[in-house]
């Protein structure tokens, strides 16, 4: 399972990068809710706006595994980015009902799984869709190349 191939492994060139790319999600979308906890804390955030901000920080969240899980996966990115804000939904929505011992589904609900679903493929679909720079062209910041280097043997 090890085998090389085009320089990546058979692991990461058959497409199992949702893990990976789940907890990239959390690992944005946890500290982005502390920021936001912070700041409700110390600050006279108005509380109307309080939905939107986590909102917003999940969603940021959802967009990162999707474009994680679009570029590991080029063949079917797209369902592994939908897959990814999935599972992304259903653990959160799991949790949240754990926490509040209520696993109704209300309207709520609903929205936020579909725009998470949503989320995680237009972020694959990002991700699957990037421009990629040659690696040479990367010689360091502020570096200029030497144009007499070419006449130097």
């Amino acid at each position: 399972m090890l085998d090389k191939m085009k320089g990546q492994s058979a692991v990461k060139a058959e497409g199992y990068g949702i893990g990976s790319a789940l907890i990239t999600a959390y690992g944005i979308t946890v500290p982005a809710l502390l920021v936001l906890a912070g700041i409700l804390a110390f600050t006279d955030f108005p509380e109307k706006y309080i939905t939107i901000a986590v909102l917003i920080a999940t969603l940021m969240g959802l967009l990162a595994a999707g474009f994680k899980s679009g570029a590991l996966n080029q063949k079917n990115g797209v369902l592994k980015g939908t897959l990814c804000g999935l599972i992304y939904m259903v653990i959160l929505y799991l949790a949240s009902s754990i926490v509040y011992k209520d696993f109704m589904l209300n309207s709520r609900a609903v929205i936020m799984i579909l725009t998470g679903i949503l989320a995680g493929a237009v972020g694959s679909i990002i991700g699957m869709n990037r421009k990629t720079k040659p690696a040479n062209r990367y010689k360091g910041i502020g570096k200029m190349p030497n144009p007499l280097s070419k006449y130097r043997k």
